[in-house]
């Protein structure tokens, strides 16, 4: 099952440039890695105001992609942030990290389509 939700994912970009599309998304790539060790870095460190502000950071981003599990992921890591609540983070965490990489690999075959 597609992480993306390919329709809106479509109508969310049909106006866009493809030279636009594939700058967003490589965009996107290149931050990934240093945003998800920031997360963990936030978690270990029991820092729950940049845990918050960060996943707040990542959720917008992956609204533009129409990826609800990745999504509603980032949104409970956010609340349990706010909250000052570690309960269920690592989990979180855990599942944020699977549905990312799945988007990933979404974005990444139509990335080749579009090249």
């Amino acid at each position: 099952m597609a992480v993306i939700d390919w329709e809106q994912f479509n109508d969310n970009f049909q106006y866009y440039d493809k030279s636009i599309i594939l700058e967003v998304i490589n965009i996107f790539f290149e931050e990934y890695d240093d945003r998800i060790a920031t997360l963990q870095k936030n978690i270990n460190e029991n820092d729950f105001a940049s845990l918050a502000f960060n996943a707040h950071s990542l959720k917008s981003v992956i609204a533009n992609y129409m990826a609800p599990s990745a999504y509603e992921c980032t949104r409970k890591l956010e609340e349990l942030a706010k909250n000052n609540s570690g309960d269920g983070i690592k989990e979180v965490f855990s599942q944020l990290k699977s549905t990312t990489q799945e988007l990933i690999h979404e974005l990444g075959d139509y990335v080749q389509k579009l090249e």
